[in-house]
C-alpha cells in the first residue's frame, strides 16, 4: 500500500508539473505584441483554474467484508493523504463519517476504531439500501460535478429493501459513481447479492480482491 501511494504522488506531481494552457487570450496577445509591430508574434494565453478533484468513499465494515474491508480502510486513509477534497465513511446499516477520525489518528488505530464500533455499530447485519438512503437524505447536497463517489463493498443486502434510488441520485449528481465489489462477477445475483440492480446506479463497477486489483482502480484516479 506504501508502494500504491508514492506511485500515485508520483502521478500527481506529474501531472501539476504538465498542465497545459488555456485558450489563446486574442486581446493580450495584440497588446503584448503592439511594442514590437506584431513580428515576431508571441501568443498569450488564458490561466486555466486547476480542477480540484473531489472524492468521497463509502467502505462497509460488516463482518462478511471484514478482512477485505481494512485493505480498503487502508487505500481510503491514503486517498486522504493524497488528496486535499476527500470525505471518508464507513457503514454496516447505520453510516458514519471518519475522515476527521482518520487525519487525527495513526493508520491502524484509525482503522482498529472505524471497525469495533466506536464510529457506527457493527452489531447489525449489513443492509445497504438503509445506509445509501441515509447517506443520500444526509449528504447529497455536498455532491457536484467534481465529485467521484466510491462505494466499497460486496453488496450482500440481506434482503433488505435495495433503495437502488438512493444510488441513482448519487449518479446524477456527480462525475462519476464507481462501486469496488470484493466478490466476483459470478457470484452476483444470489442470495442476498444486489450488486446487478446496484450495477445499474454506477458510472462503474469493479471487482477488487488483491492489491493488483486495487491498483488499477487507483491509478484511474490520478491518471498520467
Amino acid at each position: 500500500m506504501r508502494a500504491l501511494a508514492e506511485k500515485l504522488k508520483s502521478r500527481l506531481v506529474r501531472r501539476g508539473r504538465s498542465k497545459r494552457k488555456g485558450a489563446l487570450h486574442p486581446l493580450r496577445t495584440l497588446r503584448k505584441n503592439l511594442t514590437a509591430g506584431g513580428i515576431p508574434m508571441v501568443p498569450h494565453f488564458r490561466t486555466r483554474r486547476p480542477q480540484r478533484p473531489e472524492v468521497v468513499v463509502l467502505c462497509d465494515v460488516s463482518d462478511s467484508v471484514r478482512n477485505a474491508s481494512r485493505m480498503m480502510l487502508l487505500f481510503m486513509y491514503t486517498l486522504q493523504e493524497l488528496f486535499t477534497r476527500v470525505r471518508s465513511f464507513v457503514f454496516v446499516s447505520e453510516i458514519g463519517e471518519v475522515t476527521q477520525l482518520f487525519k487525527d489518528t495513526a493508520p491502524e488505530e484509525a482503522i482498529d476504531l472505524a471497525t469495533a464500533g466506536k464510529v457506527i455499530s457493527v452489531a447489525s447485519n449489513s443492509n445497504y439500501g438503509h445506509a445509501l438512503a441515509k447517506f443520500s437524505r444526509g449528504y447529497l447536497g455536498t455532491i457536484s460535478r467534481r465529485s467521484t463517489v466510491l462505494v466499497i463493498g460486496d453488496g450482500r443486502n440481506n434482503y433488505n429493501p435495495a433503495h437502488l434510488w438512493a444510488l441513482e441520485d448519487l449518479k446524477r449528481k456527480a462525475k462519476r459513481v464507481v462501486w469496488i465489489c470484493t466478490e466476483p462477477k459470478t457470484s452476483w445475483g444470489f442470495g442476498d447479492s444486489e450488486m446487478n440492480n446496484y450495477a445499474r446506479g454506477c458510472h462503474q463497477v469493479v471487482t477488487v480482491q488483491t492489491l493488483a486489483d486495487l491498483e488499477k482502480v487507483a491509478s484511474q484516479l490520478v491518471p498520467t
